[in-house]
């Protein structure tokens, strides 16, 4: 299920036909004769350190390491903690701390039937952080359209937000920057959405449910997560708030985009790094190669996008934009150190500014 949302939210978040896919992990093992397990994936099978927001809802974290300043990790859409980070949180935990959230109804957070935007997200993980003892300062650490929650973080937490790494972000209004004049499309009639939607119904009628009949495959997770991993999906799953929570969070992403719209925004010498992906054309393996049309449709876009990526860096007097070669919208997955080095950098900045 989150494999086939994650490649919807590559084409409608970024309201272009790029395609991005994710390196295949290369720490994994062979379980059996099945297909590779993807042994990165276990920590996030433990909700030891979810948090419980004030309306009584779980907010997935997972904590590694120790020291500070503490590092946030905020995936993509379509993303939770996990397939977002789990190759790279446990080398930056040797940094400093690092903790990962899932959003409302993604990974092992749990769902609402509150309607759900980066606005909500952000004051979701606002709670988190507070309730949980997860102590500031922060740095910030955005991956795509995590980067509005982190955006929209350090624009409310200035006094605790010390640092700031965008990895390929989002850009904010990005379907007004990218499609100008274009009317926004209908989400609810988008076929991502729909599924979600229409998962949420069979749960309900018990036409769909765990170990039993499954016809649109709603509890459906690749093999190669973890077993433990998939069956405490399996068991979140069996709450149509999640499916809901999902779908609003999807259906409301013009909403995001204008919401993270902030002309004032500034981070004066915060030290700030944006990543910028070297060929975010990269498309996923079987996809049809782009016609002629549709690559100049997509430098035209990457022109837009790198120009106001370029804009975010600017945000801080210190700010600076990398362009990683090789790497496609998932820099994280296909040159891991990149960010590596970004998140260190960074971090390393803060620790000297106190002596």
């Amino acid at each position: 299920m989150f494999r086939i949302m994650s490649r919807w939210l590559a084409v409608a978040l970024l309201a272009t036909i790029i395609a991005s896919a994710s390196a295949a992990p290369s720490d994994v093992a062979i379980s059996g004769d099945g297909p590779p397990v993807d042994e990165t994936l276990l920590p996030y099978a433990n909700a030891s350190d979810s948090v419980a927001l004030p309306d009584g809802r779980k907010l997935h974290i997972v904590c590694m390491g120790k020291g500070s300043p503490t590092v946030i990790l905020t995936a993509g859409a379509g993303d939770f903690a996990g397939t977002g980070w789990s190759n790279i949180q446990p080398e930056m935990a040797k940094i400093t701390r690092t903790c990962a959230w899932d959003r409302t109804g993604f990974g092992l957070s749990d769902g609402t039937m509150a309607e759900v935007t980066v606005a909500s997200t952000t004051a979701d993980l606002e709670a988190a952080l507070a309730l949980g003892g997860i102590r500031a300062p922060y740095v910030m650490v955005g991956h795509s359209l995590g980067s509005y929650e982190s955006l929209l973080f350090t624009d409310r937490h200035p006094d605790k937000v010390v640092g700031l790494v965008l990895v390929d972000p989002s850009i904010p209004d990005q379907f007004a920057q990218l499609q100008p004049g274009q009317p926004a499309p209908d989400a609810a009639k988008n076929p991502g959405v729909q599924l979600l939607r229409k998962c949420a119904a069979e749960i309900r009628a018990e036409t769909a449910k765990a170990g039993g009949p499954d016809p649109d495959r709603c509890f459906a997770y690749p093999h190669s997560w973890p077993a433990v991993l998939r069956e405490a999906l399996i068991e979140k799953g069996g709450n149509p708030a999640q499916y809901e929570a999902m779908a609003s969070y999807q259906e409301n992403t013009i909403v995001s985009m204008r919401q993270v719209v902030n002309p004032s925004r500034n981070y004066r010498k915060m030290p700030l790094i944006v990543l910028t992906a070297g060929d975010r054309a990269v498309l996923p393996p079987g996809a049809p190669p782009p016609t002629d049309e549709q690559k100049a449709r997509m430098a035209a876009m990457d022109t837009v996008i790198n120009r106001r990526q370029a804009d975010l860096a600017a945000l801080s007097t210190r700010g600076t934009i990398t362009q990683v070669p090789g790497a496609n919208h998932y820099i994280q997955r296909t040159r891991p150190q990149a960010v590596l080095n970004a998140v260190a950098k960074v971090v390393m900045e803060v620790r000297a500014s106190r002596q």
